[in-house]
């Protein structure tokens, strides 16, 4: 980072918006008024003077023409001032009808710039356009302001320091959030070009179309392009089936499903996992994630590095009470109640969790226990088909049947309708022989009442909850206790988002014992990475090898003795600093 970057960066807030509201303070002030204004005064000081010189036959400075003009425009001029000759009396009759008009206009506007410039809740649309207009370029232009693009917008804005811009269609109080800490806001329709050109789309550099309607996603992404050839385009879409058909035809970079990525999240956590983050790589995913170990869990008793080796996955971390170590000794046994978190293939993932053993008799038994799926909206109805397709027995509820209710009954999901905070519902569906439910409905108070029946009539069942705010989501997560996971789908997908923004899809940003950690891939090239020991990079501090890939053949853990290729490639984790200095050490020579 240079040097000027660095400053940049220690600046104070009050000071950055300080600079941002004067400059656009000097493209709202009317300049153009005001020169005619000055200009008009001039010119009629100058004829008043000449005239007075000719007519009165008395010489007068510029600066009490100057004067007497403005006097005469604010009706300030008396008769024992006016001139003895008759034919001045035309300035003291014309100059106000003209200037006064000007002036009025002129003072209005100026009161009504600096009003809004001290007032910042006085700020309406014309000032985030001129804001727009006057400050921003090369921007990323957010479109759609509910969950997922305040949570992009927020990440965008205060990790990254990006510029950004957001279109919304209506106001609301995460945008006026956003507007408050700095952000320009347009308020109209997406799909209209006028709002599209207020929020300098023909300038942006990337485009984040995140409206909660596939439709009206889609008709923006076509304007978007239509108006702004080169910028990349980051689609959100329901129906990530079609998502290839989607690129080729609108010319998207990128398609994400909001519900897709939280679903997987939501489905582990129902069995028993907790993924930090997803990674594709080769058509595969791979995890990071949080593994407890419960009293039965099969791999009690065994060390760190046996189960590295027969279960395919890299150990990450190893915590045991208040103590996380990162990189632990591969000697160290597992104990009851140990946290791992592991790098691996989701179907490795589910070996490793105390009910990929314990349970699976019971899973393939004639009589299986039910996870209860809450909310049949496009996130439940992805939780329970993925459940479904981890051989669990899933019962589905919902208020009302939906369009995507008859989707889940072909896969032999059964279905019950009615008001699923009501314990008779819950109890129907069999929420007292559960394992876990799911509570996924768009409503976090109703996610809320179903988890509190729900361990009411089952104070064994697992949770997981669906619940946008953070702060609550922690102290809910205390008041419920163990055997609780709550999430925002919205949290869960925004770093897609956030990457896809950057061009950085090969990484992700996670947290590590409370330390920001970089998932990245690394593809190793003619530099000085070029025959290096895994085993060496292992070492250095603050990084991390997960998985070695060579020739499609991908090895999880990464053996330690393997020199690196060209051509390889490597998937870390690091400090976003260490990752940096790895990517210049492995820039090809003459780069």
């Amino acid at each position: 980072m240079g040097l000027f970057k660095k400053i940049r960066k220690i600046r104070p807030r009050w000071w950055v918006n300080l600079n941002r509201d004067i400059r656009v303070f000097a493209h709202l002030f009317p300049w153009v008024m005001t020169t005619i204004m000055v200009g008009e005064t001039i010119m009629a000081s100058y004829l008043f003077r000449l005239a007075h010189h000719l007519w009165q036959g008395e010489p007068i400075s510029p600066i009490k023409a100057f004067f007497a003009i403005i006097n005469m425009t604010f009706f300030q001029l008396t008769f024992a001032d006016m001139p003895s000759d008759s034919r001045l009396d035309i300035f003291p009759i014309l100059v106000p009808l003209v200037g006064l008009p000007l002036f009025s206009i002129f003072g209005l506007k100026v009161i009504n710039v600096i009003r809004i410039f001290f007032m910042r809740d006085e700020r309406g649309q014309e000032w985030q356009e001129t804001l727009v207009r006057s400050i921003v370029d090369n921007h990323i232009l957010i479109c759609g302001l509910g969950r997922i693009g305040y949570r992009v917008t927020k990440t965008l804005s205060e990790t990254y320091d990006k510029p950004l811009v957001g279109i919304n269609d209506v106001q609301s109080s995460l945008v006026n959030e956003l507007i408050v800490a700095g952000l320009p806001v347009i308020l109209g329709n997406t799909e209209n070009e006028e709002t599209l050109k207020k929020a300098g789309v023909e300038r942006a550099e990337v485009v984040v179309v995140c409206t909660n309607a596939d439709w009206t996603n889609l008709g923006t992404a076509v304007l978007v392009r239509k108006l702004n050839p080169k910028a990349r385009i980051i689609l959100r879409l329901f129906e990530d089936d079609v998502m290839d058909e989607i690129k080729d035809h609108f010319k998207v970079d990128e398609v994400i499903s909001r519900s897709a990525v939280a679903a997987t999240t939501f489905a582990y956590a129902a069995i028993g996992g907790e993924i930090v983050e997803t990674f594709k790589l080769a058509q595969r995913d791979y995890v990071l994630a949080h593994v407890p170990l419960g009293p039965s869990s099969p791999v009690l008793g065994r060390t760190i590095g046996d189960v590295a080796d027969e279960q395919d996955v890299t150990i990450v971390c190893h915590s045991r009470g208040q103590t996380l170590t990162v990189e632990p000794d591969p000697n160290t046994k597992l104990a009851c109640y140990d946290t791992l978190f592991v790098f691996t293939t989701i179907q490795e993932m589910i070996e490793l969790i105390e009910y990929g053993i314990e349970h699976h008799m019971i899973l393939t038994s004639h009589h299986r226990q039910p996870i209860l799926v809450c909310g049949l909206g496009h996130t439940g109805y992805r939780v329970a088909t993925n459940l479904v397709n981890l051989g669990c027995h899933v019962i589905a509820l919902d208020f009302e049947t939906g369009r995507l209710a008859p989707r889940l009954s072909e896969r032999g999901i059964v279905l019950k309708f009615g008001d699923m905070r009501w314990q008779s519902i819950l109890t129907e569906a069999g929420v007292t022989e559960a394992m876990a439910i799911a509570a996924c409905s768009d409503d976090d108070l109703t996610n809320l009442q179903i988890a509190l029946r729900a361990r009411a009539l089952n104070p064994n069942i697992r949770v997981a909850m669906r619940i946008f705010d953070d702060q609550l989501n922690e102290q809910l997560c205390q008041t419920f206790g163990p055997n609780t996971v709550i999430y925002s789908t919205s949290a869960l997908a925004a770093p897609n988002f956030v990457s896809a923004a950057l061009n950085r899809m090969n990484m992700r940003i996670v947290d590590i014992g409370g330390k920001r950690q970089a998932i990245a891939r690394v593809y190793i090239q003619r530099a000085t990475l070029q025959d290096v020991p895994i085993a060496k990079l292992q070492q250095e501090e603050d990084l991390t090898i997960l998985l070695h890939a060579r020739n499609g053949e991908v090895t999880i853990p990464p053996p330690m003795e393997t020199h690196l290729q060209v051509g390889d490639e490597i998937i870390v984790m690091a400090t976003e600093e260490k990752l940096d200095s790895l990517n210049q050490r492995n820039q090809p020579h003459g780069n």
